[in-house]
């Protein structure tokens, strides 16, 4: 390549790949300063045992691969950095096996139809993204983009990358004492944030138990950062209310009763019916459970919470 500081790698896929929709689902909730998502590429910061660089994901010319272009210090990062994206961007997928046992259900035809390949958008870092889905607990996807990049510029660390790309995403180690209320967050996701941190920094936090032991985090959270985060992909979040009404306005037991049929997939039956609602209520806000008007508290370790404001609409 003409940039000697640039390493290029060609991540094959099983086809049909929906690009179009994997890039709109990650620019509504790209961090600014962090990440940057265009018409045809996804780009971001990325930070490996001390080392900094960046990476920018295209789709090739001609071919079912995805181009990644690393700029990275280390090389020894390399292939830790390669598999870290193809998981991101569910590259191991079997879109043909997965759309056959899907499609045997009707109400899932038409969002097949409409878009075939549909990945499950994954996460670069696990951390990362469970920050980000706290904060958009019960405010609109705009507006926890906003706050997350507020919090990127302000416990996050300056790399010089380029153009837009000037932070890394805070460490558990940054915002594990952080006022992270300066950034805008209420006291009591904010001390979420911090009690995530901590956790995180003591090891891992890699399954949906260990999640909702965290106050302030509920089974709607958990499930969220369970398909994105974990690559899990039967996660689940049942009481979604956009998914309820997607699936024929059914109460949270009856679409666990309906999703059985679409085991072990039913992480991309969501993001289906998500993307279908969003096909057909676009530009209407939607909420995916229902605002909880009330003081906002943190509930006891396992406990329900009320989470709103999940927007789908980009």
């Amino acid at each position: 390549m003409a940039d000697p500081g640039c390493y290029r790698f060609r991540l094959a896929y099983r086809p049909p790949y929906d690009w179009d929709a994997m890039l709109a689902f990650l620019r509504a909730r790209a961090t600014p300063g962090v990440e940057s998502v265009t018409a045809t590429s996804y780009r971001r910061t990325i930070t490996i045992d001390g080392s900094h660089g960046a990476i920018e994901v295209s789709h090739a010319d001609s071919a079912a691969a995805l181009t990644v272009d690393v700029r990275f210090a280390d090389p020894r990062s390399l292939l830790v950095i390669v598999e870290r994206v193809r998981r991101m961007f569910d590259l191991g997928a079997d879109p043909a096996s997965i759309a056959e046992h899907l499609r045997a259900d009707p109400r899932l035809r038409a969002p097949l139809a409409k878009h075939p390949g549909i990945r499950t958008p994954g996460a670069w870092d696990g951390f990362e993204l469970t920050v980000r889905a706290i904060l958009g607990q019960q405010i609109s996807v705009r507006a926890a983009t906003t706050i997350a990049g507020r919090l990127a510029s302000m416990f996050g660390s300056p790399v010089a990358v380029s153009g837009e790309l000037e932070r890394l995403f805070p460490t558990p180690a940054q915002l594990a004492h952080a006022a992270i209320e300066r950034a805008g967050v209420v006291s009591a996701r904010a001390e979420t944030i911090r009690c995530l941190a901590r956790r995180a920094a003591d090891g891992a936090i890699e399954s949906v138990p260990a999640l909702r032991a965290i106050p302030g985090i509920g089974d709607w959270t958990a499930q969220y950062i369970a398909m994105r985060a974990f690559a899990e992909p039967d996660a689940f979040p049942s009481g979604d209310l956009v998914l309820r009404r997607t699936a024929g306005d059914l109460s949270a037991r009856e679409l666990e009763r309906r999703s059985e049929s679409w085991r072990p997939w039913r992480a991309y039956a969501v993001i289906l019916l998500w993307q279908h609602a969003n096909d057909h209520d676009r530009p209407r806000r939607i909420l995916h459970a229902k605002p909880d008007h009330r003081r906002h508290h943190v509930p006891a370790a396992g406990g329900t919470e009320r989470e709103a404001g999940r927007e789908y609409s980009r």
